[in-house]
């Protein structure tokens, strides 16, 4: 509806004209403007313009040819409410056309989502999968050490990648260990020949991860290590030694001819490109009295029975492979 702004004086002056002028009451010019008595309430305190309409009626009926008016079109209404929304948007979520205008209102989008899951599903929405954060911990460091010895850290994901025929078993227990930890669950498949993955699809882990001390992309040129808090608990560097073992370890009979006799010792061997990774499980295995040898290029290894039952006695297994052969190589004669 278009409205009608007096250039001279006042609207308020106007009606008041009017109906002292023709000696009317305000009802008489409510009914001849049809329009509610409120509204006409309000033109008088100058509160809201007049319509058009009304306008033209009054002119009509009393054939007057003033006052000079400026027509005010009939989106003037959204035109305001457009600017002063705009307004109201800028201070509640910052400028839009910015970083940080695009960041706040991204964050208020995501808790709005949140909150009304069936919302975000029906618009294709993707929220963050909501995990839980536990604290330090044997268990932890464990997981810890399965990441830094099989696992690979990108953007998005956590993929632990172990062998589908021999390391199946210990696949499925890393799968309890994310549950367990986390709360959330994981995928296993079979990616390529003798390869199962374990993937974690979760960007809040992601995130929890490298808070913990690990890197993202290639483990080599990252020149991955231990996390410091790691060496903060023995029971966090017994959990962290297991799960490296566990995954980038062996155990193995070692030959080897002296003088024409040919002798079989067992060994455990732990194997890695970064070489400060194998300074601290040399470190490690330290820390408990088991004696080692660093090569200072890709092996850790114990080359004695003492040694390496003193490893499942203080740090054990968790990779039935590993138990399997400990306990047939300490059956056997050697």
């Amino acid at each position: 509806m278009s409205r009608v702004k007096f250039l001279e004086y006042k609207q308020s002056n106007f009606l008041n004209e009017i109906k002292r002028k023709h000696s009317l009451e305000w009802m008489d010019i409510v009914q001849i403007c049809k329009v509610d008595p409120r509204t006409l309430f309000d033109w008088r305190r100058d509160k809201y313009q007049m319509s058009y309409n009304s306008f033209q009626l009054l002119k009509k009926r009393f054939k007057f040819s003033g006052p000079r008016i400026e027509l005010i079109p009939d989106d003037w209404n959204i035109k305001n409410a457009a600017t002063l929304g705009a307004l109201r948007r800028n201070k509640l979520y910052g400028n839009f056309g910015t970083m940080e205008g695009r960041r706040r209102g991204g964050m208020v989008s995501v808790l709005k989502f949140r909150n009304d899951p069936e919302l975000a599903k029906r618009v294709g929405f993707k929220l963050r999968k909501q995990i839980v954060y536990p604290k330090k911990s044997e268990l932890l460091a464990e997981f810890i050490g399965i990441v830094l010895g099989d696992g690979n850290i990108n953007d998005c994901q956590v993929r632990i990648s172990t062998n589908s025929k021999t390391d199946r078993l210990h696949a499925y227990f890393i799968k309890k260990i994310v549950a367990s930890l986390f709360k959330i669950t994981s995928t296993s498949a079979i990616r390529v020949k003798n390869t199962i993955d374990v993937t974690i699809s979760s960007k809040n882990l992601v995130d929890f991860l490298l808070k913990c001390g690990l890197k993202k992309g290639n483990k080599v040129l990252q020149r991955i290590d231990v996390p410091g808090w790691v060496f903060e608990d023995r029971k966090f560097i017994k959990g962290c030694l297991r799960g490296l073992i566990d995954t980038d370890g062996g155990i193995y009979f070692h030959n080897h001819i002296t003088k024409g006799i040919r002798y079989k010792h067992m060994g455990l061997c732990f194997t890695s490109h970064s070489r400060p990774l194998l300074n601290s499980v040399y470190k490690m295995f330290l820390s408990f009295g088991i004696n080692c040898k660093n090569d200072g290029k890709r092996h850790v290894s114990i080359y004695n029975r003492k040694g390496i039952n003193k490893y499942f006695q203080i740090i054990g297994s968790h990779n039935s492979k590993h138990i399997e052969r400990f306990k047939s190589y300490k059956g056997s004669k050697l």
